[in-house]
């Protein structure tokens, strides 16, 4: 069956993908074609650029799942040393005998092959002689703001959650194994699940955070801890109404709004205090 397909490393799958794959979904509907997406594992710019400090939106689970919802075909390439130096024909070539492709579908943008050398003039040429058309889609501007994935990277390390959200087209999520912390937080009475995120993973700004673990409520910190003298950057979740182990599960918490910086107070009394109120704000923004 022939396809109709688009190629990307879609960090995030914000509202600028899924405005590409909409229309990606739409021209593969009038060819009676397949809708397929071809994605990377990792994504090139951590392999082209290992010094870069690229930080990713979603793990690459998420983002198939996410994409998995989109089209009826996602493609996870294993991006390497070989796969960057294959040209752009080559890598044409390779998806027109993998999936029939007969249009392939990009922004403003594209940028196929060895040093992005497919640009859309040189990807038409080659769909010309390997029998594929090329659409092209304008970029998805909100508020006259193109929807990036670097903007929402800017906006969740300044905690802007709604603004991340906006262009997101949901909740912003973080994903963590749960490992052993040193037990402090249930000492005081609010007993936290420490996540242990991948180094490639964005976390946001440092602060406390109103969020839901699997449709919970939950208060979740991130920062170091100054007022019992943390030097070392951790996420912690607080799960309201809950008690259990979770140790050794990978837990995906959705951000929904930032409550307040990190600080430091003058005593855990008034921490506690400060949490207890926390709790009670988390509370009304989850309406829990």
């Amino acid at each position: 069956m022939s396809s109709v397909v688009a190629v990307g490393t879609f960090d995030g799958v914000h509202r600028g993908h899924q405005h590409l794959l909409a229309d990606l979904r739409r021209r593969a509907a009038a060819r009676g074609a397949r809708s397929v997406v071809v994605t990377f594992d990792p994504p090139p710019r951590i392999v082209l650029r290992p010094d870069a400090d690229y930080q990713l939106l979603t793990s690459t689970d998420e983002r198939v799942a996410l994409l998995e919802r989109e089209v009826d075909t996602v493609e996870l390439l294993a991006f390497d040393a070989a796969l960057a130096a294959t040209t752009a024909e080559q890598f044409c070539a390779g998806l027109v005998e993998r999936h029939g492709m007969v249009e392939l579908v990009g922004g403003p943008d594209l940028a196929l092959g060895r040093r992005r050398a497919g640009t859309p003039p040189v990807v038409r040429e080659i769909g010309a002689r390997l029998g594929f058309e090329v659409g092209l889609l304008d970029q998805l501007a909100l508020g006259g703001q193109p929807v990036r994935s670097g903007e929402i990277r800017r906006r969740l390390l300044a905690g802007d959650v709604p603004g991340a959200a906006d262009l997101l087209g949901r909740a912003p999520t973080l994903q963590g194994t749960v490992v052993r912390g040193d037990q402090r937080g249930r000492t005081l009475g609010f007993p936290t699940a420490n996540l242990d995120s991948p180094a490639e993973r964005l976390i946001p700004g440092d602060g406390v955070y109103a969020a839901r673990v699997g449709g919970r409520p939950a208060v979740m910190n991130i920062g170091v801890r100054p007022t019992v003298g943390g030097t070392r950057r951790v996420v912690e979740v607080h799960l309201l109404d809950w008690s259990g182990d979770l140790y050794g599960k990978r837990l995906t918490v959705d951000l929904i709004a930032r409550l307040r910086e990190e600080r430091r107070f003058p005593s855990l009394e008034a921490l506690v205090a400060q949490i207890r109120s926390d709790v009670a704000a988390a509370r009304e923004v989850l309406g829990a």
